[in-house]
């Protein structure tokens, strides 16, 4: 979502929001670290696609609980609750999530996985058109 990167790339970089977000049908959350941005980027994902296309589905993407010591040794505690804070934040705020825990390095699978709950969300949303239009 860029964060500081706005004093390194200068105004080239505003608009993000409408150029990523506009047309998409679904975000994909993939928002590296642990520390306090990636809370504030999730903020900023969830708080413009709102602004942007709130019809979109959010995807996030975290590692399994488990394997958040192996892949970050150290204040595994408060790790652990800002991605739960992040997973919160999406399904809190957005019409349309998944929030998936996913082993690490494992690109294919989860790639795989990206796509069942893409898949799941378009079904969903043909059975409550069907619903609604009584099909």
């Amino acid at each position: 979502d860029a964060g500081d990167l706005l004093d390194i790339v200068g105004q080239d970089f505003l608009g993000w929001q409408e150029d990523a977000l506009k047309g998409a049908d679904v975000v994909v959350h993939l928002v590296g670290g642990y520390t306090q941005q990636r809370e504030m980027a999730t903020e900023r994902l969830v708080r413009e696609s709102l602004r942007v296309n709130k019809d979109a589905l959010q995807i996030t993407v975290n590692p399994k609980e488990e394997e958040i010591p192996i892949l970050s040794p150290g204040m595994v505690t408060l790790k652990t609750k800002r991605i739960k804070d992040c997973e919160s934040m999406v399904r809190e705020n957005c019409l349309y999530t998944s929030c998936l825990r996913l082993e690490a390095n494992r690109d294919e699978e989860a790639c795989e996985e990206i796509c069942n709950a893409i898949a799941a969300w378009e079904k969903q949303k043909a059975q409550s058109s069907s619903e609604a239009t009584g099909e």
